[in-house]
């Protein structure tokens, strides 16, 4: 079964909670978040790159219609349904690259119509998409635009990630490790353990006493502790 990441942006709290309790009936659908900050939202939808967005259109720090603006620039993929009481707005929210519009007060039966037509339409957003040749990072800078060819390996230090290139230069991101990993192309990395991810294209030796491997760029090494079977890292290669 296709799976949707969902998240639900209300700056009304029971609001989105109601459709929230309403979307579980719904088994496709996996709700990731429910969010009253819109402008928080946006922050966390740029980065994790939700498959659907349920979205209010009113809300005091950024309006729907701005809130699709932007998060069309960084995630074209994630599909955007309106959710108001205003129905003067379903058609401008179409031209602007809607998936759909639900008026408020919400029936299953538009959430029916709506979870058919998502399904019917196909994920867009799956690790197994190996297209993505740049990763979206968020930083304390703003947003990183990184190719993933240059980075060299990221190193987990708490709910925070480190992430070092092959020029040298080094990223902290507030994302954690996992949450990047599931955004990086199977294809190029391995998580080496609970604290290390690497770009396989730099690897340059493995330890298998100590458990250790090396990656390397621009004459710089580092070495890096090993936790998986390095069998299954041989694997990986």
């Amino acid at each position: 079964m296709t799976y949707f990441n969902t998240f639900i942006i209300d700056d009304e709290k029971d609001a989105g909670l109601l459709l929230q309790s309403l979307l579980i009936e719904f088994s496709p659908v996996l709700i990731k978040g429910v969010f009253t900050d819109a402008l928080s939202a946006l922050d966390r939808a740029v980065t994790e790159q939700p498959d659907v967005v349920f979205l209010d259109i009113t809300m005091p720090e950024i309006t729907g219609m701005e809130f699709l603006q932007q998060l069309s620039k960084f995630s074209p993929q994630t599909k955007v349904i309106f959710v108001s009481a205003y129905k003067k707005y379903a058609l401008e929210a179409l031209q602007n690259g809607a998936f759909d519009f639900i008026p408020k007060p919400v029936g299953k039966d538009d959430l029916r119509r709506v979870v058919h037509k998502l399904v019917a339409s196909g994920k867009p957003n799956s690790r197994m998409e190996e297209a993505s040749s740049h990763l979206l990072l968020k930083t304390n800078e703003g947003h990183h635009y990184v190719a993933v060819e240059k980075i060299l390996f990221l190193e987990a230090e708490g709910n925070y990630t480190h992430l070092f290139l092959t020029d040298e230069k080094k990223l902290f991101s507030g994302v954690n490790l996992g949450r990047i990993y599931e955004q990086l192309p199977q294809s190029l990395f391995v998580r080496i353990s609970r604290k290390y991810i690497i770009n396989i294209s730099y690897l340059t030796f493995m330890n298998f006493c100590k458990k250790q491997c090396t990656v390397s760029a621009t004459g710089k090494e580092y070495q890096l502790e090993v936790s998986i079977k390095l069998k299954d890292l041989k694997q990986c290669l």
